[in-house]
Protein backbone atom coordinates (compact mmCIF):
# COMPACT_ATOMS: atom_id res chain seq x y z
CA UNK A 1 0.00 0.00 0.00
CA UNK A 2 1.32 3.43 -0.72
CA UNK A 3 2.81 5.55 2.40
CA UNK A 4 0.34 8.22 1.38
CA UNK A 5 -2.64 5.75 1.47
CA UNK A 6 -2.14 3.97 4.46
CA UNK A 7 -1.24 7.24 6.68
CA UNK A 8 -4.81 8.36 5.59
CA UNK A 9 -6.23 5.01 7.00
CA UNK A 10 -3.89 5.94 10.00
CA UNK A 11 -5.90 9.09 10.54
CA UNK A 12 -9.22 6.91 9.67
CA UNK A 13 -8.46 4.45 12.53
CA UNK A 14 -7.25 7.17 14.68
CA UNK A 15 -10.48 8.89 14.38
CA UNK A 16 -10.37 11.83 11.75
CA UNK A 17 -12.90 10.67 9.70
CA UNK A 18 -13.26 13.92 7.66
CA UNK A 19 -9.72 14.46 7.19
CA UNK A 20 -9.09 10.87 6.35
CA UNK A 21 -11.80 11.17 3.81
CA UNK A 22 -10.70 14.36 2.72
CA UNK A 23 -7.60 13.28 1.73
CA UNK A 24 -8.22 9.55 -0.17
CA UNK A 25 -10.73 11.61 -1.94
CA UNK A 26 -7.92 13.63 -3.74
CA UNK A 27 -5.46 10.75 -3.80
CA UNK A 28 -8.18 8.56 -5.98
CA UNK A 29 -9.07 11.27 -8.10
CA UNK A 30 -5.27 11.85 -9.28
CA UNK A 31 -5.66 9.72 -12.40
CA UNK A 32 -5.02 6.13 -12.97
CA UNK A 33 -1.82 5.25 -10.53
CA UNK A 34 -0.93 3.24 -8.36
CA UNK A 35 -2.03 5.50 -5.14
CA UNK A 36 -5.07 6.53 -6.64
CA UNK A 37 -6.42 2.79 -6.77
CA UNK A 38 -5.45 2.12 -3.38
CA UNK A 39 -7.48 5.18 -2.44
CA UNK A 40 -10.46 4.20 -4.06
CA UNK A 41 -10.57 0.82 -2.81
CA UNK A 42 -9.92 3.17 0.92
CA UNK A 43 -12.56 4.34 0.37
CA UNK A 44 -14.63 1.59 -0.74
CA UNK A 45 -13.69 -0.22 2.58
CA UNK A 46 -15.06 3.11 4.33
CA UNK A 47 -18.60 3.54 2.40
CA UNK A 48 -18.82 -0.60 2.95
CA UNK A 49 -18.74 -0.16 6.41
CA UNK A 50 -21.06 2.93 6.52
CA UNK A 51 -23.54 2.14 3.76
CA UNK A 52 -23.22 -1.96 2.13
CA UNK A 53 -22.38 -2.32 -1.34
CA UNK A 54 -24.16 -0.08 -2.89
CA UNK A 55 -23.40 3.74 -4.02
CA UNK A 56 -20.47 5.27 -3.11
CA UNK A 57 -19.41 1.84 -2.84
CA UNK A 58 -20.06 0.46 -6.02
CA UNK A 59 -18.90 3.86 -7.91
CA UNK A 60 -15.16 3.18 -6.03
CA UNK A 61 -15.02 -0.37 -6.98
CA UNK A 62 -15.72 -0.06 -10.28
CA UNK A 63 -13.15 2.36 -10.14
CA UNK A 64 -10.50 0.06 -9.01
CA UNK A 65 -11.97 -2.75 -11.53
CA UNK A 66 -11.12 -0.93 -14.23
CA UNK A 67 -7.54 0.17 -13.03
CA UNK A 68 -4.00 -1.92 -13.00
CA UNK A 69 -4.02 -3.51 -9.78
CA UNK A 70 -3.92 -7.65 -10.00
CA UNK A 71 -4.85 -8.12 -6.38
CA UNK A 72 -7.64 -4.93 -5.70
CA UNK A 73 -8.80 -5.18 -9.65
CA UNK A 74 -10.11 -9.06 -9.01
CA UNK A 75 -10.78 -8.47 -5.66
CA UNK A 76 -13.81 -5.35 -6.76
CA UNK A 77 -15.01 -7.10 -9.85
CA UNK A 78 -16.39 -9.77 -7.83
CA UNK A 79 -17.45 -7.68 -5.02
CA UNK A 80 -19.33 -5.89 -7.81
CA UNK A 81 -21.14 -8.93 -8.93
CA UNK A 82 -24.52 -10.20 -7.76
CA UNK A 83 -23.66 -13.53 -6.44
CA UNK A 84 -21.45 -11.90 -3.89
CA UNK A 85 -23.95 -9.43 -3.00
CA UNK A 86 -26.60 -12.35 -2.70
CA UNK A 87 -23.83 -14.43 -0.98
CA UNK A 88 -23.03 -11.79 1.30
CA UNK A 89 -27.34 -10.33 2.28
CA UNK A 90 -27.85 -12.46 5.17
CA UNK A 91 -26.66 -11.85 8.64
CA UNK A 92 -24.04 -14.24 8.70
CA UNK A 93 -22.58 -12.92 5.15
CA UNK A 94 -22.36 -9.42 7.32
CA UNK A 95 -19.91 -10.73 8.91
CA UNK A 96 -17.67 -11.28 6.13
CA UNK A 97 -18.81 -7.69 4.74
CA UNK A 98 -17.36 -5.98 8.40
CA UNK A 99 -14.09 -8.04 8.34
CA UNK A 100 -13.76 -7.18 4.81
CA UNK A 101 -14.23 -4.00 5.36
CA UNK A 102 -11.12 -4.18 8.11
CA UNK A 103 -9.63 -5.42 5.41
CA UNK A 104 -9.99 -2.75 2.97
CA UNK A 105 -9.39 0.05 5.76
CA UNK A 106 -6.49 -1.72 6.98
CA UNK A 107 -7.31 -3.46 10.21
CA UNK A 108 -5.94 -6.89 9.31
CA UNK A 109 -6.10 -8.74 12.22
CA UNK A 110 -9.99 -7.92 12.28
CA UNK A 111 -10.23 -9.23 9.00
CA UNK A 112 -8.07 -12.31 9.44
CA UNK A 113 -10.37 -13.11 12.31
CA UNK A 114 -13.63 -12.23 10.69
CA UNK A 115 -12.96 -14.61 7.56
CA UNK A 116 -11.67 -17.32 9.91
CA UNK A 117 -14.35 -17.68 11.99
CA UNK A 118 -16.54 -17.30 8.73
CA UNK A 119 -15.01 -20.12 6.74
CA UNK A 120 -15.42 -22.05 10.56
CA UNK A 121 -19.31 -21.72 10.77
CA UNK A 122 -19.88 -22.52 7.28
CA UNK A 123 -17.71 -24.57 5.99
CA UNK A 124 -19.34 -26.56 3.13
CA UNK A 125 -21.59 -23.84 2.25
CA UNK A 126 -20.99 -21.21 -0.49
CA UNK A 127 -20.31 -18.57 2.54
CA UNK A 128 -18.03 -20.84 3.92
CA UNK A 129 -15.84 -21.16 0.44
CA UNK A 130 -16.33 -16.90 0.13
CA UNK A 131 -14.99 -16.81 3.26
CA UNK A 132 -11.91 -19.15 2.63
CA UNK A 133 -11.19 -16.96 -0.68
CA UNK A 134 -11.32 -14.04 1.17
CA UNK A 135 -8.97 -15.57 3.79
CA UNK A 136 -6.54 -16.90 1.31
CA UNK A 137 -6.95 -13.59 -0.74
CA UNK A 138 -5.95 -11.90 2.88
CA UNK A 139 -3.31 -13.86 3.29
CA UNK A 140 -1.07 -13.39 -0.25
CA UNK A 141 -1.30 -9.87 0.75
CA UNK A 142 0.77 -10.83 4.14
CA UNK A 143 2.77 -12.39 2.42
CA UNK A 144 1.78 -15.94 3.90
CA UNK A 145 1.92 -17.86 0.63
CA UNK A 146 2.20 -21.23 2.70
CA UNK A 147 -1.04 -20.30 4.57
CA UNK A 148 -2.80 -19.20 1.79
CA UNK A 149 -2.47 -22.21 -0.66
CA UNK A 150 -4.90 -24.49 2.04
CA UNK A 151 -8.05 -22.32 1.97
CA UNK A 152 -7.35 -21.31 -1.52
CA UNK A 153 -7.41 -25.14 -2.49
CA UNK A 154 -10.03 -26.31 -0.87
CA UNK A 155 -12.76 -23.37 -2.04
CA UNK A 156 -11.29 -24.40 -5.96
CA UNK A 157 -12.42 -27.44 -5.51
CA UNK A 158 -15.96 -27.29 -3.85
CA UNK A 159 -17.24 -23.98 -5.77
CA UNK A 160 -17.84 -23.50 -10.04
CA UNK A 161 -18.21 -20.81 -11.53
CA UNK A 162 -16.94 -17.23 -10.26
CA UNK A 163 -15.70 -18.52 -6.70
CA UNK A 164 -14.00 -21.71 -8.72
CA UNK A 165 -12.25 -19.17 -11.23
CA UNK A 166 -11.13 -16.56 -8.38
CA UNK A 167 -10.14 -19.03 -5.81
CA UNK A 168 -7.92 -20.66 -8.63
CA UNK A 169 -6.82 -17.06 -10.00
CA UNK A 170 -5.35 -16.71 -6.77
CA UNK A 171 -3.97 -20.36 -6.23
CA UNK A 172 -2.09 -19.69 -9.23
CA UNK A 173 0.08 -16.89 -7.75
CA UNK A 174 1.10 -19.31 -5.34
CA UNK A 175 2.11 -21.77 -7.26
CA UNK A 176 3.70 -19.56 -9.82
CA UNK A 177 5.60 -18.25 -6.78
CA UNK A 178 7.05 -21.91 -5.80
CA UNK A 179 8.32 -22.46 -9.56
CA UNK A 180 5.20 -25.08 -9.74
CA UNK A 181 4.09 -23.90 -13.31
CA UNK A 182 2.94 -27.57 -14.47
CA UNK A 183 0.48 -27.29 -11.55
CA UNK A 184 -0.49 -23.54 -12.23
CA UNK A 185 -0.82 -23.81 -15.61
CA UNK A 186 -3.28 -26.45 -15.21
CA UNK A 187 -5.29 -24.31 -12.25
CA UNK A 188 -4.96 -21.26 -14.52
CA UNK A 189 -6.55 -23.03 -17.50
CA UNK A 190 -9.78 -24.06 -14.61
CA UNK A 191 -9.77 -20.73 -13.73
CA UNK A 192 -9.91 -19.22 -17.24
CA UNK A 193 -12.67 -22.12 -18.21
CA UNK A 194 -14.74 -21.46 -14.80
CA UNK A 195 -14.50 -17.30 -14.59
CA UNK A 196 -16.05 -16.64 -17.98
CA UNK A 197 -19.40 -15.41 -18.21
CA UNK A 198 -20.74 -18.30 -20.38
CA UNK A 199 -20.09 -20.81 -17.14
CA UNK A 200 -21.18 -18.23 -14.63
CA UNK A 201 -18.35 -16.27 -14.18
CA UNK A 202 -18.24 -12.39 -14.67
CA UNK A 203 -17.26 -10.14 -17.35
CA UNK A 204 -14.95 -8.13 -13.89
CA UNK A 205 -12.84 -11.06 -13.13
CA UNK A 206 -12.68 -12.98 -16.32
CA UNK A 207 -9.98 -10.53 -18.44
CA UNK A 208 -7.73 -10.86 -15.35
CA UNK A 209 -7.75 -14.41 -15.25
CA UNK A 210 -7.08 -14.85 -19.09
CA UNK A 211 -3.95 -12.32 -18.51
CA UNK A 212 -2.39 -14.19 -15.94
CA UNK A 213 -2.47 -17.43 -17.91
CA UNK A 214 -1.98 -15.66 -21.30
CA UNK A 215 1.57 -13.97 -19.15
CA UNK A 216 1.87 -18.23 -18.23
CA UNK A 217 1.82 -19.29 -21.91
CA UNK A 218 3.56 -16.75 -23.13
CA UNK A 219 6.53 -16.95 -21.07
CA UNK A 220 6.73 -20.70 -21.72
CA UNK A 221 5.39 -21.63 -24.53
CA UNK A 222 6.84 -25.49 -23.89
CA UNK A 223 4.05 -26.04 -21.51
CA UNK A 224 2.71 -29.32 -22.24
CA UNK A 225 -1.09 -27.48 -22.48
CA UNK A 226 -0.36 -25.90 -25.54
CA UNK A 227 1.60 -28.50 -27.32
CA UNK A 228 -2.05 -30.66 -26.43
CA UNK A 229 -4.22 -27.65 -27.72
CA UNK A 230 -2.05 -27.66 -31.18
CA UNK A 231 -2.82 -31.10 -31.31
CA UNK A 232 -6.61 -31.54 -30.29
CA UNK A 233 -7.59 -27.82 -32.38
CA UNK A 234 -4.97 -27.99 -35.31
CA UNK A 235 -4.06 -24.87 -34.18
CA UNK A 236 -0.70 -23.05 -34.08
CA UNK A 237 1.10 -22.08 -31.26
CA UNK A 238 0.60 -18.34 -31.41
CA UNK A 239 -2.77 -18.52 -31.65
CA UNK A 240 -2.69 -20.70 -28.59
CA UNK A 241 -1.09 -17.93 -26.76
CA UNK A 242 -3.04 -15.47 -27.74
CA UNK A 243 -6.17 -16.90 -27.21
CA UNK A 244 -6.46 -15.87 -23.45
CA UNK A 245 -5.54 -12.01 -24.79
CA UNK A 246 -8.21 -12.10 -27.31
CA UNK A 247 -11.23 -13.70 -24.72
CA UNK A 248 -9.50 -11.10 -21.94
CA UNK A 249 -10.33 -7.62 -24.52
CA UNK A 250 -13.76 -9.46 -25.65
CA UNK A 251 -14.92 -9.28 -22.10
CA UNK A 252 -13.41 -6.05 -21.16
CA UNK A 253 -16.83 -3.89 -19.97
CA UNK A 254 -15.92 -3.92 -16.53
CA UNK A 255 -11.67 -4.71 -16.61
CA UNK A 256 -9.65 -4.17 -18.78
CA UNK A 257 -5.98 -4.18 -17.90
CA UNK A 258 -3.42 -2.48 -20.02
CA UNK A 259 -1.61 -5.40 -20.26
CA UNK A 260 -4.73 -6.86 -22.71
CA UNK A 261 -4.25 -4.32 -24.84
CA UNK A 262 -0.28 -5.03 -25.21
CA UNK A 263 -0.91 -9.05 -25.70
CA UNK A 264 -3.68 -8.46 -28.03
CA UNK A 265 -2.41 -6.38 -30.31
CA UNK A 266 0.89 -7.22 -30.76
CA UNK A 267 -0.37 -10.30 -32.80
CA UNK A 268 -1.66 -7.95 -35.71
CA UNK A 269 1.04 -5.80 -35.25
CA UNK A 270 -0.91 -2.86 -34.59
CA UNK A 271 1.28 -0.80 -32.68
CA UNK A 272 -0.44 2.22 -31.84
CA UNK A 273 -2.61 0.71 -29.25
CA UNK A 274 0.36 -1.21 -27.89
CA UNK A 275 2.15 2.03 -27.43
CA UNK A 276 -0.52 3.53 -25.89
CA UNK A 277 -1.30 0.39 -23.26
CA UNK A 278 3.05 0.64 -22.34
CA UNK A 279 1.98 3.97 -21.44
CA UNK A 280 -0.92 3.36 -19.14
CA UNK A 281 1.25 1.06 -17.67
CA UNK A 282 4.01 3.22 -17.21
CA UNK A 283 1.86 5.83 -15.97
CA UNK A 284 0.31 3.28 -13.16
CA UNK A 285 3.95 1.84 -11.87
CA UNK A 286 6.93 1.37 -12.21
CA UNK A 287 6.54 -2.58 -11.69
CA UNK A 288 3.70 -2.72 -14.01
CA UNK A 289 4.96 -1.07 -17.07
CA UNK A 290 8.05 -3.74 -16.44
CA UNK A 291 5.27 -6.51 -17.18
CA UNK A 292 4.73 -4.79 -20.11
CA UNK A 293 8.56 -4.91 -20.93
CA UNK A 294 8.76 -8.97 -19.87
CA UNK A 295 5.22 -9.13 -21.98
CA UNK A 296 6.89 -8.16 -25.44
CA UNK A 297 9.70 -9.84 -25.18
CA UNK A 298 7.96 -12.84 -24.06
CA UNK A 299 5.68 -12.49 -27.02
CA UNK A 300 8.54 -11.46 -29.80
CA UNK A 301 8.78 -15.06 -31.08
CA UNK A 302 5.13 -15.33 -31.84
CA UNK A 303 4.60 -11.99 -33.88
CA UNK A 304 8.12 -11.65 -35.64
CA UNK A 305 8.01 -12.12 -39.41
CA UNK A 306 10.81 -11.23 -41.27
CA UNK A 307 9.30 -10.94 -44.46
CA UNK A 308 7.07 -8.20 -43.30
CA UNK A 309 8.53 -5.05 -43.21
CA UNK A 310 6.35 -3.01 -41.23
CA UNK A 311 5.79 -5.57 -38.94
CA UNK A 312 9.83 -5.75 -38.29
CA UNK A 313 10.34 -2.06 -38.51
CA UNK A 314 7.30 -1.51 -35.74
CA UNK A 315 9.19 -4.71 -33.60
CA UNK A 316 12.42 -1.95 -33.61
CA UNK A 317 10.58 0.92 -32.96
CA UNK A 318 8.94 -0.57 -29.92
CA UNK A 319 12.24 -2.06 -28.85
CA UNK A 320 14.48 0.54 -28.98
CA UNK A 321 11.96 2.48 -26.71
CA UNK A 322 11.75 -0.20 -24.03
CA UNK A 323 15.76 -0.62 -24.05
CA UNK A 324 15.18 -4.29 -24.71
CA UNK A 325 18.09 -6.71 -25.27
CA UNK A 326 18.11 -7.99 -28.73
CA UNK A 327 16.38 -11.42 -29.76
CA UNK A 328 18.91 -13.66 -31.39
Amino acid sequence: MPDEVERALAMYRAGDVPQARAVLTSIAGTGRTAASGHAAMALAGISLDENGLGGSCRKRLEQVAAGEDPWLGPLAAVMLTPEFASFTSSGSGRLLLRSLAAQLKGDLDTARNGFEQAADAHKGAELGDLAAILLGNLLLQTADQVAALEPLTYAREMCDGLLAGYAAYLESHVLIGQDEKDRAVSVLQYAHRESHPAKGGSEGLHPWVALRYGELLAGDPYLDVVHDQMENSAVSEGEVVREPFESARHHGQVSRPALVDVGFYLFPADFGPVHAGLERLKTWSDERYERGRRLVLALYTHVEDGRDEPRTQGLAQLWDKLDLPRPR
